[in-house]
């Protein structure tokens, strides 16, 4: 088996973290524009305790981003120029019903992703669009709680019938929510969630959870009525986790974090909930509302391809203590001793994306696409604004080698392949643009100073051959 013909290399984005314009066009505060430029970003928003609505002379990168409201014809001509077949971006659900329970869309939000897809349709470019990436009205936050209140489900289900019947002949790629594990991992970010301090956290979680799988499943049967030819996937920040040594505890241990963490997917693929998790459920006291026929819903409405991101594996064993952690794609891990230090902030693993790849197809028997991947680290700019960043070659070169790899040789179905930030953006973890991601360097600081020109980088001419080549010429 070789890459697909028509194999859709690419990039992807959010629009939280490149939009900017917050409140430009009737469009209303989401969750994510009251996430300061601090280290309170990723933690548990507590209301009995000092959190990030406390906070005073703070800067929230997500109002500026790296204003593509304004920039995104540029933008699209650049992606097109590196010869991109595939972009995937996500809508802002407050720019479209500002509140959330608004009785009609904000047609001047509607009008802003219009021309986008006029931008996408000009260069020849499949559009991938995330209904919800880590975005939700602050409306249905403060009102309702969040996605853990039911009442959200049919509000969703409305923003997402709208985008559905809005662009049903110029959408065929849906992905109706970005990292649904993450609700887990940071529940503000990705489910409005918060807290008071005597409560069951996991409870509501969970709640919140089975609220965004119904949500996901109804997304679906509504979306195949208005296009049978619509396809729908899942998204899950996967990353096989390794047992620390090969002691029986330690892969048990593994077992059980990589059950936990599949547990949105098999829902999504498989149509119910696994057995382990009425086990699981009893013994932290979790008692989630629930309807029959929710399991009906789930059972008949499934996704067509398993998407995911991928940055790094993840690393565990029966005994943390004393171990050495790092970070991960939103949670803390294990730090593995087999991989080697490098300039990104997480572990750098190529072989694990072969890994998780076999894992996935193995598990689900679905078509992959691997919807982020990407090194996030500082650039720097020399005299003549150019960007040599062999460092991020060498990372994506050695991961679309194993990718390649996990097709050529394992025999794993793969759609498609876009890198996380093709061009620079706000970093969810940090809320800093200096964490760069892209193939194009936006002039712009942590603060939001700069010309926000856009410069190509030495990785930007480098994946046009990967493109123009189908992935022949890496190194």
């Amino acid at each position: 088996m070789k890459l697909r013909n028509d194999f859709l290399w690419g990039g992807a984005i959010s629009a939280n973290q490149t939009e900017g314009s917050y409140l430009v066009d009737g469009k209303g505060l989401s969750n994510f524009d009251m996430l300061p430029m601090n280290d309170k970003r990723l933690k548990d928003v507590m209301l009995d305790e000092p959190n990030i609505f406390n906070e005073e002379n703070q800067h929230y990168p997500s109002h500026t981003g790296i204003d593509f409201y304004h920039s995104y014809k540029e933008d699209i001509a650049l992606l097109a120029e590196m010869g991109i077949k595939c972009f995937r971006f996500s809508i802002s659900w407050p720019r479209i019903f500002p509140n959330g329970d608004d009785a009609q869309p904000n047609e001047m939000g509607l009008a802003f992703y219009d021309a986008v897809l006029v931008e996408l349709e000009k260069y020849q470019i499949e559009p991938m669009i995330t209904i919800s990436h880590f975005d939700i009205p602050m409306q249905l936050v403060n009102k309702y709680g969040g996605w853990s209140n039911r009442k959200v489900v049919t509000y969703y289900l409305n923003y997402a019938e709208t985008l559905m019947n809005r662009y049903r002949h110029q959408v065929k790629y849906w992905v109706p929510f970005n990292e649904m594990n993450m609700v887990m991992h940071i529940p503000f970010i990705g489910g409005g969630l918060a807290f008071s301090k005597d409560e069951n956290k996991l409870q509501r979680k969970y709640q919140a959870a089975h609220h965004q799988l119904l949500a996901n499943a109804l997304t679906i049967e509504a979306g195949k009525k208005i296009n049978p030819d619509f396809k729908f996937g899942c998204m899950l920040a996967a990353g096989k986790t390794y047992p620390y040594t090969c002691k029986p505890e330690d892969v048990f241990a593994a077992l059980e974090s990589d059950k936990h963490n599949l547990f949105f997917s098999d829902v999504q693929v498989y149509g119910k909930y696994p057995n382990y998790i009425d086990y699981y459920f009893a013994k932290n006291d979790i008692q989630i509302d629930t309807n029959l026929e929710d399991f009906e819903v789930l059972k008949n409405h499934t996704v067509d391809y398993v998407s995911f991101s991928y940055y790094s594996s993840a690393c565990t064993a029966a005994s943390v203590e004393g171990l050495e952690k790092t970070k991960t794609n939103g949670f803390e891990t294990v730090k593995n001793p087999h991989l080697p230090p490098s300039n990104s902030v997480w572990q750098v693993d190529p072989i694990g994306l072969r890994i998780t790849m076999n894992q996935l197809y193995d598990r689900y028997h679905l078509p992959l696409f691997i919807v982020e991947n990407g090194l996030g680290t500082p650039d720097h700019q020399d005299s003549t604004n150019r960007v040599n960043d062999d460092y991020r070659i060498s990372y994506l070169a050695d991961h679309i080698k194993n990718m390649i790899q996990a097709v050529e040789e394992d025999g794993v179905e793969l759609l498609g392949y876009l890198t996380w930030g093709c061009i620079d953006l706000v970093s969810v973890s940090e809320g800093k643009i200096s964490k760069r991601y892209g193939f194009i360097y936006v002039d712009s600081d942590d603060k939001g100073n700069g010309s926000n020109k856009r410069y190509k980088k030495d990785s930007y001419y480098w994946y046009q051959k990967v493109i123009e080549s189908n992935g022949k010429v890496l190194y």
